[in-house]
């Protein structure tokens, strides 16, 4: 019973992350890149203040920790606004794809490099097949969408990775809760001072369809992280892992039925090279006798 609750949990998780793009899109050009950034962190920040006053999760970063803590709020910082530029600038399959590669990447090099985790032939071959899938999918996209979209999508899955990987050296000391909202906190004070750096329009509040948008791509968030948080209380992480991947497939299917996208043959290809990539370590997890 629990399992499956959790499952629900997570496939509810994926289900909003994945639907990130639709939002993006349909927000279109009404705000500034940096501006949608940190008028939607702000807003998610101050929805779980008061989670994390009431639960009294806020407590001062020790001066050991800061090392990985600026490493966190530097890569966290780089996750939101050049993703809604490449939502914006190629299609919403393509761009997950990119993203989710980039981020695999980076996990498995700060693993070996930071973590010290073991090298295996499992997870080399997820390296290489990650590494060619990315080859395939970008090697497509420079031919149909820009370069600068491209490379928005691979930085922003590169930036995650680093932000994840580096919160394992925080989560030990301070709560997940407490780490997340600093990680919105830091991306709205980052993306304000670039929003007005670079003159963009700092619109007033109204009641209109692109702030609908932009409150439901908020509400969403902070639905998706909560919704995650909740399901990896019942299942293992290896079951989590091989659920979020999900996320894509979600993101490819709003694409077809909302925006009425097509699949190509190099973007399938290298899509499931990247999901045999991200899911190949998970599997193996459950059949320890494969193991190398």
């Amino acid at each position: 019973m629990k399992i499956s609750k959790g499952v629900s949990f997570l496939l509810a998780s994926t289900l909003m992350f994945g639907s990130y793009g639709v939002w993006s899109r349909l927000m279109g050009n009404d705000f500034g890149v940096f501006y949608q950034g940190w008028t939607r962190t702000f807003l998610i920040a101050l929805l779980l203040l008061p989670i994390v006053l009431y639960k009294k999760q806020i407590i001062p970063i020790r001066k050991e920790d800061w090392k990985w803590m600026s490493v966190f709020l530097i890569s966290t910082s780089l996750t939101q606004a050049p993703i809604y530029y490449a939502f914006n600038h190629m299609d919403i399959g393509t761009a997950t794809l990119l993203f989710f590669v980039g981020m695999i990447i980076i996990m498995y090099a700060f693993g070996f490099i930071f973590l010290k985790e073991k090298v295996t032939k499992t997870k080399l071959l997820a390296f290489f097949l990650a590494c060619l899938g990315l080859y395939i999918t970008f090697s497509f996209s420079l031919v149909a969408f820009s370069l600068l979209a491209a490379s928005m999508a691979l930085l922003n899955g590169a930036a995650s990775g680093l932000e994840l990987s580096s919160s394992k050296k925080l989560t030990g000391s301070y709560s997940p809760l407490y780490v997340t909202w600093l990680s919105w906190i830091i991306i709205a004070i980052t993306n304000a001072i670039a929003s007005v750096a670079l003159g963009e329009m700092q619109h007033w509040p109204v009641w209109n369809v692109a702030w609908l948008y932009l409150v439901i791509y908020a509400v969403v968030s902070l639905l998706g992280f909560w919704f995650a948080i909740e399901g990896y209380k019942y299942v293992e992480a290896s079951i989590g892992g091989l659920l979020s991947l999900l996320e894509v497939v979600f993101a490819v299917i709003f694409g077809i039925l909302i925006f009425k996208e097509v699949l190509t043959t190099q973007i399938i290809l290298g899509g499931v090279l990247i999901m045999i990539a991200a899911a190949l370590p998970h599997i193996v997890r459950q059949r320890p006798t494969l193991q190398s």
